[in-house]
């Protein structure tokens, strides 16, 4: 089963933004669940300012649903978990 909040058959125009780049300001685009996105235009990696997994602070299932979305977020989820702030 797919997480409601992560399948993008149920997301709105409104989970999908453009950010400047702090680089060079070329808008990269990001989807809701994007961590981080590499500018087209100068190549810097940056993270998405609108990232948020809250559900992975109490969900039990969130290692194994947000792994499946994208494995970068092991180390956000492992984080949460421990109460740290998010990266």
């Amino acid at each position: 089963m797919r997480c409601p909040g992560q399948d993008p058959q149920n997301w709105t125009p409104d989970d999908v933004w453009e950010v400047s780049c702090p680089g060079c300001g070329r808008k990269v685009e990001f989807f809701k669940d994007d961590p981080a996105r590499r500018c087209p235009g100068c190549g810097r990696r940056f993270p998405n300012p609108h990232l948020d997994f809250g559900c992975a602070e109490w969900c039990q299932y969130a290692d194994k649903c947000l792994a499946e979305t994208n494995p970068e977020l092991l180390k956000t989820i492992a984080k949460l978990k421990r109460g740290e702030k998010k990266p």
